[in-house]
């Protein structure tokens, strides 16, 4: 098959998965309730629906931030936010986080192919890490939260079920921790070699070069670590405020804030499993459904809330991702 004709079957592919998630999404707010997600779009306001944005800009705004502090050379965070905020866009969107792609395509702009991939490699290689610490020190917080707020909903046994998974959310980074000292990217480029792969000692030189600088930033850059590290630990503590405001204004006062707290963590964690599914849109707010369901909340409410936040995010991704048609190309 042609290499034409397997890139039209892919982008074929693309679209019909992208109708699909439009049909599920459709289905689910239908089952709400068109009448109730009206209300509550009414209850968010214009007021409700800015401060969210500017929750949302922050959040992205820290993760690109903690993506600058990746790069070798400090320059151009100007360029480098707008094109974080794209690639996340296109995450929300399309699945296995094409995304990471696009950031590196935009970022080599500022800072080189090569230095652009080791950074969104090693953003990524840190997230899982502060991503798992994050919702593990929520959980813990929900905990001592319940000791001073009335909260029926809080049981034992939802808590040890989202404090596993909570523990089991840092399989990602260890997962990717094994890869880096395994030379992933020697070993990668070892096997492109007998495709046919042109310059290969030279392709795999610079593999070695990468599984280098990934495995040894923390010990040589140990003050960029802690910034990325710790940036992106506060970008998740700013979600969980945006997710409680979203309830809030939404006009859900009734549910109190432990077991909000490990909802929000839940359905974070069940966003590992997008990561698996070839759609996002309808599936992730399928998720709230399932897991406000799971914590003794409304599901209906759950899938408005994730619905919520995902126009917020879109929303405020774009205004941001449109920075780039104003911002002037920088050459390494």
């Amino acid at each position: 098959m042609e290499a034409k004709t397997r890139a039209k079957l892919r982008n074929l592919l693309r679209i019909l998965l992208f109708i699909s998630s439009l049909v599920i999404l459709f289905f689910l707010l239908k089952g709400i309730g068109f009448d109730k997600v009206g209300e509550v779009f009414v209850k968010v306001g214009v007021g409700g629906m800015l401060i969210l944005i500017a929750c949302e800009i922050l959040e992205n705004g820290s993760d690109a931030l903690a993506l600058y502090y990746t790069l070798p050379e400090k320059k151009n965070f100007l360029q480098i936010f707008p094109s974080n905020c794209l690639g996340a866009l296109i995450n929300q969107i399309i699945p296995w986080e094409v995304g990471e792609l696009v950031k590196i395509g935009l970022i080599k702009e500022v800072t080189g192919s090569e230095n652009s991939i080791k950074s969104v490699v090693l953003w990524n290689y840190i997230y899982k890490l502060s991503k798992g610490c994050a919702l593990f020190a929520i959980v813990i917080l929900s905990l001592l939260v319940y000791v001073f707020v009335d909260d029926p909903y809080f049981n034992a046994e939802i808590f040890m079920i989202v404090a596993m998974c909570a523990l089991l959310g840092y399989l990602p980074y260890l997962g990717m921790m094994i890869l880096l000292k395994l030379n992933i990217s020697e070993k990668v480029a070892k096997i492109l070699k007998y495709f046919g792969k042109k310059n290969p000692d030279e392709f795999i030189e610079k593999a070695k070069k990468m599984d280098r600088d990934l495995n040894l930033f923390r010990k040589e850059r140990p003050s960029d670590y802690k910034k990325v590290f710790w940036i992106q630990f506060f970008a998740r503590f700013v979600a969980l405020f945006s997710y409680f405001l979203c309830i809030r204004f939404a006009g859900f006062d009734r549910y109190p804030a432990p077991t909000i707290m490990l909802a929000f963590c839940a359905v974070k964690l069940g966003n590992y499993i997008l990561a698996f599914i070839p759609m996002k849109l309808g599936v992730g707010e399928g998720i709230g459904y399932v897991i406000f369901n799971f914590v003794g909340f409304s599901g209906a409410d759950g899938g408005l809330i994730t619905f919520i936040a995902r126009i917020k995010t879109l929303i405020a991704m774009g205004i941001v991702s449109s920075l780039i048609l104003f911002k002037p190309k920088e050459k390494k």
